[in-house]
């Protein structure tokens, strides 16, 4: 029995450290078991996470990937906090509309959303959460891996447009909220 908490202690260790969505194949590897015992360590680990309710969560991804991560509703409580500095709410706006339309010109988020983008475009550039290729005299833009990843959403077209209409939504109006209380003050 000991040997599977200390399996599972390195799985935890190994996610939090890498700070990114690991493959089971390479998590495997680390704990020198079979991919079919792993995976089933990693969803003890997922459900412990789920059970705890707490600010990281364990999440299974696409392509037999796992993440832990800050749930996505308690970023712009300590965004301030995050390297790299958090999404403004205008930001966050452009990024939504970027993944529900995506791949989308940059001269149409233009027309949609204002010359304000341009700015939006090039710290969602930085931050790696979208991508771009010249396309004429403007850009094609669409999301990265990444994206997906940070908000724990599927890299499916479809699927991550419903997930992300439903987490967006609270994630955004939380975002609101903050930057209204931060003007009070």
């Amino acid at each position: 029995m000991r040997l599977v908490d200390d399996d599972i202690l390195t799985l935890e260790a190994a996610l939090y450290a890498a700070g990114r969505a690991l493959t089971i194949e390479e998590l495997a590897e680390l704990i020198g078991k079979a991919e079919s015992t792993t995976e089933k360590l990693l969803k003890d680990l997922e459900f412990e996470y789920h059970k705890r309710d707490g600010a990281l969560e364990v999440l299974q991804l696409p392509r037999d990937r796992y993440v832990m991560q800050l749930k996505p509703e308690l970023t712009p409580r300590v965004g301030k906090l995050i390297p790299g500095g958090l999404l403004s709410f205008a930001t966050l706006q452009t990024l939504v509309f970027i993944a529900l339309k995506q791949p989308i010109l940059q001269s149409d988020l233009v027309s949609h959303r204002g010359t304000h983008v341009y700015e939006h475009v090039k710290d969602l550039e930085e931050k790696k959460f979208i991508d771009s290729e010249p396309e004429g005299r403007t850009k094609r833009l669409w999301t990265t891996q990444l994206f997906s990843d940070y908000f724990g959403l599927d890299r499916d077209k479809i699927k991550m447009k419903a997930q992300l209409k439903h987490k967006m939504k609270r994630i955004l109006e939380e975002q609101r909220q903050m930057e209204e209380e931060q003007r009070r003050l």
